[in-house]
């Protein structure tokens, strides 16, 4: 268990599951990355020694922005595209439906997918100078993979649609005061808030916490899953588009 990640750094003790994503230099998420936080997500489930998981990012960054490379391969790549975004897609449900309590440690910036994991886990703790936004919208692309969900239901849809339709970025700071993410912090402090949050959530009954959590997830859960397809579809129609082309291209050639 936990054995043969590439793209992840896992590491367990004492009933937290530690993972880190490693895809240097802003951990952008590549498709080894997409299969194996599903994987590590299954594995932590079914392990009983399993009572938290942390996720965070190596480096600098949590998770900073798209895999540059990977939009250009999936440009004239339908089968790429059609996975990208299933894979997106059962990620947003894995995170949802994954039944013990997951903590965001947000040491850096957290862009796009990356925004959206850390917003799917049950508490955020993040770098006060650590940047969060979702701009799908600045590469042509629709926020079909999980932001279109998750920020309307954490800040409002005045806020939420705000963000999203001009992608503009916060500080971690900034997110606390809308109600985004839980609590900014320095970062030389970091550490010891999360610890601190997840003895805090450790100490409790852990039937309980999961059980909350479960009932509190529900409705996040089905309107995942209903949205599911619609949300692929206009994400694969974007991804289909000139203006996505254009964007990529113009990114590539930087």
């Amino acid at each position: 268990m936990y054995d043969d990640y590439e793209a992840l750094n896992v590491a367990c003790s004492h009933g937290i599951v530690r993972v880190t994503m490693n895809n240097p230099p802003l951990n952008a998420a590549s498709v080894r990355m997409h299969d194996e936080l599903l994987r590590v997500f299954a594995e932590a489930q079914n392990d009983d020694a399993c009572t938290l998981l942390i996720l965070t990012g190596a480096g600098k960054a949590f998770s900073a922005g798209g895999d540059f490379e990977l939009m250009r391969q999936a440009l004239d790549d339908p089968d790429l595209r059609n996975r990208l975004v299933s894979s997106g897609a059962r990620l947003v449900q894995t995170l949802l439906g994954f039944d013990k309590p997951t903590l965001a440690r947000v040491n850096g910036h957290a862009i796009g997918l990356g925004a959206t994991l850390a917003l799917l886990c049950d508490v955020v703790i993040a770098n006060q100078e650590a940047k969060i936004g979702d701009p799908h919208v600045a590469v042509g692309l629709s926020a079909g993979d999980g932001g279109s969900l998750i920020w309307p239901l954490l800040v409002g849809y005045a806020r939420a649609r705000h963000h999203l339709l001009t992608g503009e970025l916060l500080t971690a700071r900034q997110a606390q005061d809308i109600g985004l993410i839980h609590k900014a912090v320095t970062l030389d402090t970091l550490d010891l808030e999360v610890d601190a949050y997840a003895a805090r959530l450790m100490s409790l009954s852990s039937l309980a916490v999961r059980a909350t959590k479960r009932s509190i997830n529900m409705p996040l859960c089905a309107q995942a899953a209903a949205l599911a397809d619609a949300h692929m579809g206009l994400e694969l129609q974007t991804m289909g588009s000139r203006e996505h082309r254009e964007a990529v291209m113009a990114l590539m050639s930087r």
